[in-house]
């Protein structure tokens, strides 16, 4: 019997009912401190000042942060411990609700009601999980990749049995290190003797980086078929779309990514852009409204999703003044957001818009103005909010300030699927092919990158970027090459990686690529140490 009485608990609920319920069953189990917490900000305190190892946690916690959102924000801040136990608890067992759950990987998962017996067992469990994985939990927390490895192959080799708890921790380690060829080969024996939804989705990633397109079509089909209710597979086979250039296949798999599992709010954002910018906007628009539903209170939301939602209602409407709907959102905006200063520009072209509908002309200074508090702040917008404010823009007729916001979007955003073609409708002057061959040029470098041939993809990559300097997704698939450089201590990989932050200058938080942007950025604060 595992010894609770030195183990710390958290214990999140809204109901103090509950919370009591659950003290009492842990006094039982001889546990001493239990701590706990009504929301989400009282957890993310807590879990500031004191260091867990249990935490059970309420998936929905009424209004404020649920138990998806605290759990990403405790990832973020570093604030959980890989030995720290936590459990998903929920007494709703809706898809929506037990995917969302799942997709942020807690340690367990656990339906209301529950028992003294069930809960006893689920813990002891998880403890001997983690006492057989601590020498490798020790190294992941202190960062060193090849102590990890160390450590599993001890474990492997003292109780072959364990060996399963320790695979992803080798896979992990493996990318760490840039040694990519040993990590498919790790994943191929893997996915040949254990399938399992977490390793076909790692070599079906991996081959997608490598440009092995064929091969990552056919493992994701076959992992689709076996693993149906694992939505990132579904956003693997539209991230394998848009490199065939398929944007209707792509919106498909979306689609059906979020029909599994509608509460993820960046698979809403992805959703959304793509169906706007291949012409769904009805649909673009209940993604958007879905953002705010589920996602209002959570770290990830960022107030431009609500400019662009008003901007798209407003731009369907042919009304005299702005529809209804909009102006609740400009509303909200103005009220909760004025913090926001490069959101402030933005929110000042729709009210401009108000008047116009209104009888108000809308003169050639005030567009100049307006467009350059826009030019100020355009490397915090996102590739649809440019595309719209484009278009606002070019509704007043003034055509310059339109072509360069479509411009700026384009040299920046041209790895999105949709961005060139959406662009090439609005400026007949405008000519894709120099940065669809620097994009080509990106994604061969990228491959060679993770078939780890360092030098073909450098130079590939320095060609890609004397053509488009300015492309985010070109910059970020060389900042990780340069970033795998720094950790094996090449001369000047820093330098370079430091160009490529420096030239990308800030992201959106609505984009895909901003997460990796805010680690490589806190990789290179902390490489002189």
């Amino acid at each position: 019997m595992i010894d609770f009485s030195k183990k710390r608990f958290l214990v999140v609920d809204d109901f103090s009912e509950f919370r009591s319920s659950i003290r009492g069953i842990l006094r039982l189990l001889g546990v001493q401190t239990i701590d706990t917490a009504a929301n989400g900000n009282e957890v993310l305190e807590l879990c500031r000042r004191h260091r867990y190892d249990v935490i059970l946690h309420d998936y929905n916690l009424g209004d404020g942060l649920n138990g998806q959102q605290v759990l990403e924000q405790l990832h973020a801040e570093n604030l959980l411990s890989p030995h720290c136990i936590f459990i998903m608890v929920t007494a709703e067992n809706t898809q929506a609700m037990v995917l969302a759950a799942l997709e942020c990987e807690p340690d367990d998962y656990l339906t209301k009601p529950f028992n003294k017996v069930a809960l006893q067992t689920r813990l002891e469990r998880l403890v001997r999980r983690k006492q057989v994985l601590a020498p490798v939990l020790k190294a992941v927390e202190a960062n060193d990749s090849i102590a990890v490895l160390a450590a599993c192959k001890v474990i492997e080799e003292k109780d072959p049995r364990h060996a399963v708890l320790c695979q992803r921790h080798m896979a992990n380690a493996l990318e760490d290190l840039g040694r990519y060829q040993a990590l498919e080969t790790f994943l191929e024996q893997l996915a040949r003797s254990r399938p399992t939804g977490w390793n076909l989705q790692a070599l079906a990633h991996l081959w997608l980086r490598q440009g092995r397109l064929d091969k990552a079509t056919r493992l994701l089909t076959a992992a689709v078929r076996q693993f149906p209710m694992m939505p990132e597979l579904r956003d693997m086979q539209a991230e394998l779309a848009a490199l065939q250039n398929n944007p209707a296949g792509m919106l498909d798999a979306l689609q059906q990514a979020v029909t599994l599992s509608p509460n993820t709010l960046r698979r809403q954002i992805k959703f959304a852009s793509q169906a706007w910018l291949q012409g769904d906007t009805l649909a673009a628009i209940h993604a958007l409204r879905q953002c705010w539903e589920i996602g209002r209170y959570s770290s990830t939301f960022d107030p431009e999703l609500l400019w662009q939602l008003a901007s798209m209602l407003t731009q369907a409407a042919s009304t005299a003044k702005l529809p209804e709907e909009a102006l609740q959102w400009l509303s909200i905006l103005e009220k909760n957001y004025r913090q926001s200063v490069f959101l402030q520009p933005a929110l000042r072209v729709l009210q401009v818009e108000e008047q116009r509908r209104k009888g108000s002309k809308i003169t050639a200074q005030e567009c100049s103005e307006l467009f350059s508090a826009l030019q100020e702040h355009q490397y915090a917008y996102g590739a649809i909010t440019l595309l719209q404010l484009g278009d606002w823009f070019a509704l007043w007729e003034a055509p310059s300030a339109a072509h360069a916001l479509w411009l700026f979007c384009a040299q920046r955003f041209a790895g999105i699927a949709g961005i060139l073609e959406q662009v090439a409708t609005r400026l007949d002057s405008f000519d894709p092919q120099p940065l669809r061959h620097a994009l080509d040029l990106s994604r061969q470098a990228a491959a060679l990158h993770f078939q780890e041939h360092a030098e073909q993809a450098q130079i590939l990559f320095e060609q890609a970027l004397a053509q488009a300097p300015h492309m985010i997704e070109l910059n970020m698939a060389a900042a990780r090459l340069f970033l795998d450089q720094l950790h094996q201590q090449q001369a000047n990989a820093e330098q370079r990686l430091q160009d490529c932050l420096q030239r990308i200058e800030h992201i959106s938080n609505i984009e895909p690529e901003s997460i990796d942007f805010a680690y490589m950025q806190s990789s290179l604060e902390l490489s002189p140490w």
